[in-house]
């Protein structure tokens, strides 16, 4: 479902450049759980939000469902999707923040139907499909409430379910859960599960957390100082993983993750 050839990303900060991406290379099978788990600042966030051109890499290659959306590689064509191109691109990418970012002034099903609005469709069944994604995530009953008037994880589940309205053949997770209780957490992680067994989602999760890791994700990978250190099946980097960085997060060890960085 996703490819990712040596792709980097070179952030410019007056006279010093910051490189964030190195050189990275990750393979996401279609119908994958895949968590990409590192400390603050490691690229992480950076790497998720070049997959739909959020951020557009320096260079490398990304392909997503068979369609390549950025190439800039030595001796190879470059591509760029611009415009109209990307905008349909982006209609198949979902992506879901640490924070809701839902329209206050909207009420929950309009908050769901906002991007069924941009793309034009008829109302009738923007309807149909509104109802269905509020049934989804358990808010039918909240149809006509503000966010508000809503609690975190209701919010987080409005969010789910925008991201969902265009039936997106992947979704993409930045820490959804980061700022919810445990209890909320595991529901969160419980809807996303059932999101991906019933619509065979394709499903990149960001985290911090090994414990998320573990709780939803079939494959992994580690990333750590812009480079990708570890992947693979889940239980494999679990039970056999040499890597230091992998082994730290497997311990529980937070002394050194301080806040939340930037990427």
């Amino acid at each position: 479902m996703i490819q990712i050839r040596q792709l980097s990303k070179l952030f410019k900060n007056g006279k010093e450049d910051l490189l964030v991406l190195d050189n990275v290379d990750l393979t996401i099978d279609r119908s994958d759980i895949f968590g990409i788990i590192g400390m603050s600042g490691a690229g992480k966030s950076t790497l998720v939000r070049c997959i739909n051109l959020l951020e557009e890499p320096t260079s490398g290659e990304i392909i997503v469902d068979g369609t390549c959306v950025f190439r800039e590689l030595a001796g190879e064509e470059s591509v760029r999707l611009t415009g109209a191109e990307l905008l349909a691109f982006r209609r198949r990418i979902g992506m879901i923040f640490q924070s809701p970012n839902l329209l206050m002034q909207r009420s929950v099903e309009r908050n769901i139907a906002f991007p069924l609005e941009i793309a034009g469709v008829e109302k009738t069944k923007m309807q149909s499909r509104v109802a269905e994604l509020m049934k989804l995530v358990g808010l039918s009953d909240k149809a006509r409430n503000f966010p508000s008037q809503l609690s975190g994880g209701q919010r987080q589940r409005v969010s789910i379910a925008r991201a969902m309205a265009t039936m997106p053949s992947v979704l993409l997770c930045d820490e959804p859960t980061s700022a919810l209780d445990t209890l909320i957490t595991n529901q969160i992680l419980d809807l996303l599960w059932d999101i991906n067994q019933e619509f065979h989602t394709t499903i990149v999760m960001i985290t911090h957390e090994m414990e998320i890791v573990k709780r939803i994700c079939n494959k992994v990978a580690v990333i750590d100082r812009t480079k990708i250190v570890d992947t693979g099946e889940i239980g494999q980097v679990l039970l056999n993983s040499s890597v230091e960085i992998t082994r730290r997060l497997l311990d529980g060890n937070r002394s050194e993750r301080g806040n939340y960085g930037i990427f």
